[in-house]
């Protein structure tokens, strides 16, 4: 079990911003490709390409973001259940 990832908190907000950039990475693919094959227009294809490429970023950094927090909370769950006051660092 140490070598799964931890899984995302209870916290609605890590899903829902998680959920969010999904939705912009694919609005951002599908405008990158309306402009290559629909619009002809190399700015928006490289608007659209800009967009995934930073919410994929953002999604990666929240995607970490959770897991430490996740990670955060089991350990103080088990500290409380071994009755330790102090927790984990």
């Amino acid at each position: 079990m140490a070598n799964q990832p931890a899984p995302l908190p209870p916290d609605g907000i890590y899903r829902s911003i998680l959920l969010v950039l999904v939705i912009t990475i694919l609005a951002g693919a599908l405008f990158a490709l309306a402009g290559e094959y629909l619009m002809a227009s190399e700015a928006a294809k490289t608007v659209g390409v800009g967009v995934v490429l930073i919410a994929g970023a953002l999604y990666f950094f929240f995607r970490l973001l959770g897991r430490r927090e996740a990670r955060r909370q089991a350990e103080r769950q088990q500290a409380d259940q071994r009755g330790d006051r102090q927790g984990p660092s």
